[in-house]
């Protein structure tokens, strides 16, 4: 079952390279490699969007946290449920 995450790649530094919305099938322990656009034994290479790779050394890269987060079409189902709440509290208020 595809589920989406988000993963965050921490560095020695204190830096983190956030990359959201990955969709995969993996284990949540495995989701950092469909993450990464390509991975070697030094290195990971991280496209975070349309304009911006970053690449990583794997020795400075010292955690990997991964969240399971809602995918684009849940988003869009609970905006809408909100608004048809909204719309209808303020029915129900006579507005």
């Amino acid at each position: 079952m595809v589920k989406y995450y988000d993963v965050t790649f921490h560095e020695l530094g204190g830096k983190a390279v956030i990359k959201r919305q990955i969709m995969s099938e993996r284990e949540p322990f495995e989701v950092w490699m469909d993450a990464c656009e390509s991975l070697t034994e030094k290195a990971l290479n991280i496209r975070v969007n349309e304009d911006t790779y970053v690449t990583l050394t794997r020795k400075f890269v010292v955690r990997i946290d991964v969240r399971i987060v809602d995918g684009p079409v849940d988003k869009k189902i609970k905006h809408r449920d909100e608004i048809i709440n909204v719309v209808n509290t303020l029915s129900n208020m006579g507005i």
